[in-house]
């Protein structure tokens, strides 16, 4: 390779509701980044056809292009199982034809003939990429990514990761994956009934709504943020989240329910992020009982953790602090931050 030729590199976070992917160039400048809506279960043929097209977006003459990935696809219901589904994902990946790296908990590995994928090692891996580029700067942390399906906590302490986790099932046993997000996740998740001014108010169990309409009721998200689709398909607008709620609660909505739907919704916040500061706590006594640690907020509800943190009186540190420092604009970034790590990882 000559030293005038430019290299692309595309970080990619292959999920099961969306692909998030980031573009740089050899300078470490982000070109592009986003986050595409893609039902992997339903669109899973497709995979290598999306990936390619956004590689010949970005690849042009005299210049060369290299991929990384991680993935979390891997566990949708469109496999037998989650093997079969990193086999299915690293078989597409295989398709596209440009160089590529798969991320393992050992690090980055070359995607060739000659180089066998570990499997096992591969599929939800995406939350260490993220610890891991943490690491470089904060000797001891917790992280908290709060994306808009799960809460990861990755601990580092005296610069290194201490998780036990090596599967979804392993997170949830050792509290380092609480399956609780702030977007997509139903309101009926942790609580099927609310008791409010003597009267007892059952949240139907059906997918009417969800935490996004929650956090947008109580102004901690607004529109803009949300990704993913609503419940029922339409806009994420105040009017619509106050409506789906309205339908958990079984009946309709209007303007003189707004104050005891405003209501509801915070009863259902207050119970999700108790579970979530117990989690910390739990984390903080095991690993941090006599030492500082800081706080570090990620994903789409790190403003939620950061509001948390800050009742609680822990140290946080936003994520995107450490972004906006080199990326203008960078506040996104947290949303799609292990394809974005996985780049500055390859160096």
């Amino acid at each position: 390779m000559s030293a005038k030729t430019n290299l692309i590199k595309i970080g990619w976070d292959i999920g099961g509701a969306h692909i998030k992917y980031c573009v740089e160039s050899r300078e470490s400048d982000v070109i592009w980044y986003d986050i595409i809506d893609f039902d992997f279960w339903r669109d899973y043929a497709k995979l290598s056809d999306l990936i390619i097209s956004i590689c010949k977006e970005y690849h042009q003459e005299e210049s060369s292009l290299v991929n990384y990935f991680t993935m979390s696809a891997e566990m949708c219901d469109c496999f037998d199982n989650r093997r079969a589904g990193v086999k299915y994902i690293l078989n597409q990946i295989h398709k596209i034809k440009y160089s590529s790296y798969i991320f393992s908990k050992h690090g980055l590995i070359k995607f060739d003939s000659k180089q066998k994928i570990p499997q096992d090692s591969v599929g939800s891996y995406n939350w260490y990429a993220s610890a891991l580029y943490v690491s470089k700067f904060i000797n001891d942390a917790i992280l908290i990514d709060f994306g808009s399906t799960t809460c990861d906590f990755s601990i580092i302490k005296n610069g290194k990761i201490q998780n036990r986790r090596t599967s979804d099932i392993d997170g949830m046993f050792t509290k380092e994956l609480l399956y609780t997000g702030c977007s997509r996740t139903p309101i009926y998740a942790h609580i099927n009934e609310i008791m409010f001014r003597n009267k007892i108010y059952s949240i139907i169990p059906e997918s009417f709504s969800s935490m996004s309409d929650i956090n947008i009721i109580l102004g901690n998200l607004s529109k803009g943020d949300i990704y993913s689709k609503s419940a029922d398909g339409s806009s994420h607008s105040l009017l619509q989240s106050y409506k789906r709620v309205s339908r958990s609660f079984g009946f309709d909505y209007d303007r003189s329910k707004r104050n005891l739907i405003y209501s509801l919704c915070l009863k259902i916040y207050d119970i999700q992020v108790k579970l979530i500061d117990e989690t910390l706590s739990f984390h903080s006594e095991k690993y941090f009982k006599r030492s500082n640690f800081v706080v570090v907020g990620l994903g789409l509800g790190s403003k939620i953790i950061r509001n948390m943190c800050n009742k609680n009186r822990y140290d946080y540190l936003d994520i995107r602090d450490i972004l906006n420092s080199t990326i203008v604009n960078g506040d996104y970034l947290s949303n799609l931050f292990p394809a974005f790590v996985l780049n500055r990882l390859s160096k």
